[in-house]
């Protein structure tokens, strides 16, 4: 059963929780260790997770879209395995 592709603001709200709880853990790790950040740097980061959560997931999704579609085609009996290849030299 094919699922129905997602709009771009469903994958946006899908990944959303994700891109915020990981940039705002890694922020507060830098600071535990010493380094400032900015919120300007913060919003910059997790806009920055978004859009590649976000087109990884789009860009998978197509990806797993086109090979669903190819036929699968199975090996040549004659060509499934080179040591058995005869040399025609």
């Amino acid at each position: 059963m094919a699922s129905r592709p997602r709009s771009l603001t469903g994958r946006i709200r899908d990944q959303l929780a994700f891109s915020v709880g990981a940039v705002l853990v890694l922020f507060l790790v830098l600071r535990v260790f010493g380094v400032r950040s900015s919120v300007a740097g913060i919003a910059l980061s997790i806009l920055l997770t978004l859009a590649l959560n976000v087109g990884l997931a789009a860009w998978g999704e197509a990806r797993s879209r086109r090979t669903a579609q190819r036929p699968r085609q199975a090996p040549r009996a004659r060509d499934a395995d080179i040591r058995w290849r005869d040399d025609e030299r």
